[in-house]
């Protein structure tokens, strides 16, 4: 059974096309390694595709089935976008599992029976979890995390498989506190628009690294050497801020634009975007070939 691929950002990055120039960059996104992440971003973000981009990734690499948990009505109210070059007759698609779920409840439910699952998963998806309890209703959802992350881990010791999990969540941050994320979470992935004016082709947004992987990932980065050479359009992020990548959806697929790394300071940044008018073209990375 081979390893699965533990860096969450490969598989989310998986069915974006590549600008030219971008391809050397993708060297440089953040060494994170998780098998349990969190991705937030609101509706119409891109988050709900990207969701189904990963379970696809790992069930192509592994060959296995994904389990993807999610309401019927959100995934019909907006299906997701299959990724780039995916055809609907691929037969990757046929490993996908989805589980139509209506509350907490039936997560909770999930997970107490998860140890007896027969059938080796190569990742677990579970879609915009605000949509399954009230948001404001705390205890619930530590509950619900609890039990969930219990019963994936005893999935994992039961069957042999890593099975890695995304649970996504579309709620405002400002109305659910970090630290219950961070309690359960190693690795927080964020959508959010990216700042300046939307472009001629579709909003841009930042899919950005936070939680204790990420701090602890930038924190011993940042005594690495500066770059050097023209390898792409890599910035590197004012001093604090997080590390990621920059995509747009345009039309029926999205296209990836560029790749940020953790701050170290003014001019670093500056040398980051100098790098980045000297890219190379690179042919575009597809995950189904």
């Amino acid at each position: 059974m081979a390893p699965a691929d533990l860096n969450p950002l490969h598989g989310l990055l998986s069915g974006m096309e590549v600008e030219p120039g971008v391809g050397a960059a993708l060297e440089r996104l953040p060494d994170v390694t998780s098998v349990d992440t969190m991705l937030c971003g609101a509706t119409a973000s891109g988050r709900s595709s990207l969701a189904l981009h990963f379970a696809l990734h790992h069930a192509a690499t592994a060959n296995r089935p994904v389990m993807f948990l999610c309401r019927q009505d959100g995934l019909e109210g907006s299906m997701p976008l299959l990724p780039r070059l995916c055809a609907s007759d691929n037969p990757c698609l046929h490993l996908l599992q989805l589980k139509y779920v209506r509350s907490y409840l039936d997560i909770q439910r999930f997970a107490a029976c998860m140890h007896l699952l027969q059938t080796p998963l190569a990742a677990l998806v579970v879609e915009d979890l605000s949509s399954l309890l009230r948001i404001d209703d705390r205890n619930t959802l530590v509950r619900t995390l609890a039990m969930l992350l219990e019963g994936v881990r005893s999935y994992r010791a039961a069957s042999g498989c890593e099975c890695p999990l995304l649970v996504t969540d579309s709620t405002d941050e400002s109305r659910r506190p970090r630290y219950i994320f961070d309690r359960w979470f190693p690795l927080t992935l964020a959508i959010s628009a990216a700042a300046g004016p939307s472009g001629t082709e579709g909003q841009a947004f930042v899919l950005s690294v936070g939680g204790p992987l990420a701090s602890t990932t930038q924190a011993s980065g940042a005594q690495s050497r500066p770059h050097e050479g023209a390898e792409g359009p890599v910035s590197v992020q004012p001093a604090g801020q997080s590390a990621g990548v920059t995509y747009r959806l345009v039309d029926d697929h999205f296209v990836l634009e560029r790749v940020h790394e953790a701050g170290r300071g003014v001019a670093a940044r500056q040398a980051g975007a100098r790098e980045g008018t000297h890219g190379a073209a690179a042919a575009p990375v597809q995950l189904f070939l």
